[in-house]
Order: C-alpha cells, then structure tokens, then sequence
C-alpha cells in the first residue's frame, strides 16, 4: 500500500504494446512495451517502498544486494522486481531433435505478428509458488491489487 500512495503511482488502466514473439533458449516469449511508462513508475515506487521498510528489492537477475524486509521469517526471501514484461507463449519439455528447423518454424509465424495493443485494468501482485506463473485467481495466491 505504501507504493500504491505515492504521488508518481500510475492510474490504472493502462497501456502495453505485445511486440512479435522471440525464441530465448528453450522458451518463445512475447515482450511488451511500457508504452506510458506506468511499469516503471510502478517499480520505482515500489522499490523506494521497500527501502523506506528496510529491504532492498533484488533487480532482475541481480540478487547481490538484495535483503529481505524487518521482521520477514528467515527463509522468506527478499522482494525481487523483475526487469521485463513478457507473456511465454512456447516451452519444450526437451530439446528439440531439429533445433535449426523448430527456430526457423518459429521465426516464420513470428515474422507474421502485428504488436497488439492492451490496455490493463489493475496491478496485480501474487505469490508464484507454481512454475511459471501458472497461479490460480484465489485469495491463496493474490495478496494485493490496485483499485480500478
């Protein structure tokens, strides 16, 4: 709630752009743009929320600094504020026989893709404790939400 009080906290909705899928490792992914820039302003106050707490958010894949909140358990780990907006559209379960086949599939359907524009009605947070982010909408795994 501290972040979400700030004056740089973006009104919802707002937008993103899907860009065209990308195969990164085993994985095809859509990126979106922060077109108004609320997934920023978001992080940053987030991230000044937890330091004013007395935690530092990992950044990223960046864990060095990271500290998890006063008064946390001793396993629960820092909050982490990731550095991408995507969607994973594809995943093998094993390496592809033809990798050089399957990327160059991939690469002809994603040469196709038109951005999409998407307007979102809230921030969202949740506890991922399923791989993935394959997290049902429940009261078990949404902890906090912006107001419409």
């Amino acid at each position: 709630e501290a972040a979400r009080k700030m004056e740089a906290w973006p009104a919802a909705p707002f937008h993103l752009r899907m860009r065209a899928p990308t195969l990164e490792g085993s994985a095809g992914i859509f990126r979106f743009e922060d077109v108004d820039g609320a997934i920023d302003r978001a992080r940053a106050c987030l991230r000044a929320a937890i330091e004013a707490a007395g935690g530092r958010a990992a950044e990223g894949a960046d864990w060095s600094q990271a500290m998890a909140l006063p008064g946390s358990p001793a396993d629960d780990p820092a909050p982490h504020i990731p550095n991408i907006v995507h969607a994973t559209v594809l995943r093998w379960r094993a390496e592809p026989e033809d990798r050089a086949s399957a990327k160059e599939a991939f690469d002809r359907v994603a040469a196709t893709w038109e951005p999409m524009d998407v307007m979102v009605p809230r921030f969202r947070a949740v506890w991922e404790d399923i791989p993935y982010m394959h997290i049902p909408e429940d009261q078990d795994h949404i902890w906090w939400q912006s107001e419409l």
